[in-house]
């Protein structure tokens, strides 16, 4: 090997300016492959180190925000320096290198599309909540696009579309600038413009998430979030884990300038739509929250749910199966889920249903138990298979996701979980945690049809629970999954339905 190619190296691998929340990648060798090695992120002027990656071999890239703690929560807009240690200890192999985490606002996205809009109407598409400005006061202005959209004092893209544009996108790109720095960045927004006479839209894409305590277990969660559902271009989002006394279903909505409807109660759901809910013909109960979603002459129920956690019956099937056995069964009944979606939602919507021809209905949320379709019945007596799923089958409903996908074992689309592999808190010796697929958008109603249903993360999730060491400490206050690109330990479902007239 050429000597230059011995050498402590440490360099940043890449030549984007690096902003807080995005990914902070960093090249490194070292003359002896150590497995201990590591990088240190210091606060300029600090000895003591803000955060750290493992460095293990001759070469490599270590990712910053996805694997590292850091004392303070995050890591900010400043000045830093990057050192390569050898070992556990502070031996210097390379570096200082200078690295400065920008200030500038940017907005989470690059580009977004708007809500449909009918010739003649006005759009209005909020942007201020997609941008990230770290308490800077900021302009906005148009760049450039067509000539009927401008954008507010206040981030707004509004306009009212000619009958021109039927059929095509209206398109503006928006700057944002801080007043005092004068550092900018852009956004681009598409506004679908349809004939006047509608419909309105062609498709509607729904998304069941589960938020993982409000979205309070991963760092800058609810901006991951918004980035998601704007850049999957979502009609309908059903949220779980959202409680309305944390106002984290109204903070997301108002944020995106959408509608949306907490449960009055202590259920812990929540929808919000880019487009009206009528609340007059909404409802709940105590096990569901119902939004009547109207998207011009389409009346939608989207009933969102969160069952029963206790009595997880996948812990009592054989390691590695999906075999509904005795045992599974028994634990089956002490839940409460079958009673809940049996009396306490299907019995409570079966207006709707019985109406669904018209005003199509979608159940839909996490149900904390797999389905029907996915595992094999060893019971002959009831219930011979996970109950839930079956009520709803019993009662019309399709799920969308085994209408596109009719193969389990082709398509398992597992939705528990993208960040919990293993389980040391309900099992006992702690093993790997089952895999399943326990989240679902059911529907009923002709008027729409799967067009396609997917399970969606994104990146690669760090464990929730895996190995002492990744958890929190007095070294380490942060756990490893606190900077997951993906803000949720379960993944998210996306139906797109298309709308039959």
């Amino acid at each position: 090997m050429p000597e230059d190619e011995q050498d402590n190296r440490l360099s940043l691998f890449t030549s984007e300016p690096v902003r807080p929340g995005s990914d902070i990648p960093v090249f490194y060798q070292s003359q002896e492959s150590k497995p201990n090695n590591w990088i240190g992120l210091h606060r300029e002027g600090e000895n003591d180190f803000c955060a750290f990656a493992h460095a293990p071999g001759s070469a490599g890239v270590a990712t910053f925000s996805g694997s590292s703690f850091d004392r303070r929560g995050g890591v900010g807009p400043g000045n830093y320096q990057l050192y390569l240690y050898e070992g556990s200890g502070r031996t210097v192999l390379a570096g200082p290198v200078a690295l400065r985490l920008t200030s500038a606002p940017y907005f989470l996205v690059d580009s977004l599309t708007a809500a449909n809009v009918l010739a003649g109407r006005e759009c209005r598409v909020a942007l201020r909540g997609l941008l990230e400005a770290f308490g800077q006061e900021v302009t906005f202005a148009k760049v450039r696009g067509d000539f009927w959209l401008e954008v507010t004092g206040d981030g707004t893209v509004v306009g009212v579309a000619p009958e021109s544009a039927a059929g095509r996108y209206g398109l503006i790109t928006v700057a944002a600038r801080a007043r005092t720095s004068g550092e900018r960045t852009t956004v681009t927004v598409r506004v679908p413009v349809r004939p006047e006479q509608g419909p309105l839209v062609d498709d509607l894409r729904v998304a069941t998430w589960n938020l993982w305590y409000d979205a309070t277990q991963v760092w800058a969660a609810k901006a991951k979030v918004l980035r998601m559902v704007a850049e999957q271009n979502l009609d309908v989002v059903a949220m779980q884990e959202v409680r309305r006394e944390y106002g984290t279903v109204k903070e997301l909505a108002e944020r995106l300038g959408w509608y949306f409807q907490e449960h009055p109660g202590a259920k812990d759901v929540g929808v919000m739509s880019r487009y009206p809910i009528d609340e007059g013909r909404s409802g709940h109960g105590q096990e569901f929250l119902r939004s009547a979603v109207s998207v011009d002459d389409l009346l939608v129920h989207v009933c969102c749910v969160h069952l029963d956690y206790h009595s997880y019956g996948p812990f009592k099937a054989p390691e590695g199966t999906r075999r509904f056995t005795a045992a599974v069964q028994q634990e089956e009944k002490r839940s409460r889920r079958a009673a809940e979606m049996r009396d306490q939602i299907l019995a409570e919507i079966a207006p709707q249903l019985d109406a669904a021809h018209r005003s199509p209905v979608i159940v839909l949320g996490d149900f904390n138990c797999p389905s029907h379709l996915d595992w094999a019945s060893e019971v002959a007596s009831a219930p011979v298979n996970w109950p839930a799923t079956l009520l709803l089958e019993e009662a019309g409903l399709q799920d969308s996701y085994r209408v596109a996908h009719p193969d389990p074992g082709a398509h398992p689309g597992l939705t528990w979980s993208p960040a919990q592999p293993w389980d040391e808190t309900y099992l006992d010796p702690a093993r790997v945690e089952p895999q399943d697929r326990v989240d679902f958008i059911f529907h009923k109603g002709d008027r729409l049809r799967v067009a396609d249903s997917v399970t969606y993360v994104a990146g690669q999730p760090a464990p929730a629970e895996d190995h002492p060491q990744w958890k929190k400490s007095s070294s380490c206050p942060a756990p490893l999954w606190w900077y997951n690109a993906w803000p949720s330990d379960h993944a998210a479902v996306v139906t797109t339905y298309r709308v039959d007239r």
